[in-house]
């Protein structure tokens, strides 16, 4: 009795699985084959125009001109002897130009211009002179007037003095006296006492007693005797 050997193949396994693949890949193929055939066709619309639509031109590039470039200027530094210099050349050209000579006729007009200029300087001058001379006067008129008329006052207010006995001749009494228009006594204060009590008293009364005070005619005078200081002395 014999017996076959049965060797295994070495090649039989892979085989196999090679074909198994095979069929797998094909049947995939199929597949997807039959789903790419059953997906509907994409939709499309298709729009109808009565004429081309009008395209307006792109605006044109302005042009950018060119910048040139700025020259560059070199600054010029001039020296503190350049500048001497300069000055003097230039007060050179001034002393070369002399003035115009004046006709005669600008010469005259000049001297009348003077003359008249003097004239008037000097009649202004006299002028002044003539008021400061008249202010003098009227001053020294008023002054004089004015003491005339105080030492009338002051002669007949020594008149109703009753005179107190034991008076010494020195004796001076002040008073201010406040006169109203016409020569009546308004009011009458001792400043300075003579010291003589009794002196003064005296004097204050003659003062009431002989009232009207004369007084200048001239209204502008006699605003000046509305306050008087008067100095009473026992005898002048």
């Amino acid at each position: 009795m014999s017996h076959a050997l049965n060797y295994p193949e070495p090649y039989r396994v892979p085989a196999g699985l090679l074909a198994l693949m095979v069929h797998v890949a094909f049947v995939g193929l199929l597949v997807v084959g039959m789903r790419w055939q059953s997906q509907p066709p994409e939709e499309f619309s298709v729009e109808l125009w009565d004429s081309l639509p009008v395209v307006e031109p792109l605006p044109e590039q302005t042009s950018v001109p060119a910048v040139e470039p700025t020259p560059v200027v070199e600054a010029k530094v001039e020296t503190p002897q350049a500048v001497s210099a300069d000055i003097e050349l230039r007060e050179k050209k001034v002393s070369k130009v002399e003035p115009a000579k004046p006709t005669a006729k600008e010469l005259k007009e000049r001297k009348q211009v003077e003359e008249q200029r003097l004239l008037e300087e000097y009649a202004e001058k006299r002028r002044q002179a003539l008021q400061e001379t008249m202010r003098a006067e009227i001053a020294a008129a008023t002054s004089a007037e004015v003491g005339r008329y105080q030492d009338m006052i002051r002669s007949k207010i020594r008149r109703n003095i009753v005179m107190p006995p034991d008076v010494p001749t020195s004796a001076v009494a002040e008073f201010k006296v406040t006169l109203l228009p016409g020569g009546m006594v308004m009011d009458v204060r001792l400043v300075k006492t003579s010291g003589s009590r009794v002196y003064d008293d005296a004097a204050e009364r003659a003062i009431y007693k002989a009232q009207p005070l004369p007084l200048p005619t001239d209204a502008g005078l006699q605003k000046m005797f509305r306050e008087l200081r008067l100095t009473i002395k026992p005898q002048e």
